[in-house]
């Protein structure tokens, strides 16, 4: 994945940077909660739902709650889930909830399709866009090709790949605060055209190297 100097630097800087293999329900969940929020608030819901509907287990003497199975959640109420703070978020949680316990959309199943597949069965679930189908297939699904593309990631692509763009194209998506589907789907095909089979690892060094050197 070293194409270039400034992915080169980033490697060098963040040896050893691993993709977590987590699970995929709950990391479907994660991400759709994930939307237009701050880390804090994404950090209370995923901890309501696991306190209230989760199992409940004993380590060292201190009670833990285990995130809950999409059978649990499928059974639950809308006016419940709401109360873990998912605001509009809970009708599309529920709405996963029920199609990944029917079995319906088998979310483990999914590690056997190829990405574009793979990306393709996550969209059909509302509340699931560009960005949640790529973390969830790069994060769980072991999509390694998949390259999510936030506002990090567009800062980055600007700064130091915007030769590969047209001008007008990097001067349209520097005046917006969101990206359009279209341009969604524009830098992230750039990034797996261009890092290969492994271009979700290249996402992760340059994602966070941009994050320790611009703070």
């Amino acid at each position: 994945i070293t194409k270039d100097g400034h992915i080169g630097e980033a490697v060098k800087a963040l040896k050893g940077l691993r993709i977590l293999r987590q699970d995929p329900w709950e990391c479907l969940i994660s991400y759709m909660c994930a939307t237009h929020i701050n880390i804090p608030a994404i950090k209370r819901m995923l901890h309501n739902l696991s306190r209230r509907f989760g199992e409940k287990t004993m380590l060292d003497s201190h009670a833990m709650y285990v995130f809950p199975t999409a059978e649990k959640l499928a059974k639950v109420s809308l006016q419940q889930l709401a109360r873990c703070g998912l605001g509009y978020r809970a009708q599309y949680v529920h709405e996963a909830a029920k199609k990944v316990a029917s079995r319906e959309l088998e979310i483990e199943e999914l590690k056997k399709e190829d990405y574009e597949s793979a990306r393709k069965r996550l969209l059909t679930l509302k509340g699931v866009g560009l960005k949640v189908a790529d973390c969830v297939a790069l994060f769980s699904l072991e999509k390694l090709e998949a390259f999510p593309v936030d506002v990090w990631m567009k800062r980055v692509i600007i700064r130091h790949y915007a030769d590969h763009f047209e001008k007008e194209f990097i001067e349209k998506i520097l005046l917006k605060k969101s990206l359009t589907r279209a341009d969604y789907e524009k830098l992230s095909l750039f990034g797996r055209r261009y890092f290969g089979v492994y271009a979700g690892y290249a996402q992760e060094y340059l994602f966070h190297f941009e994050r320790i050197t611009t703070r």
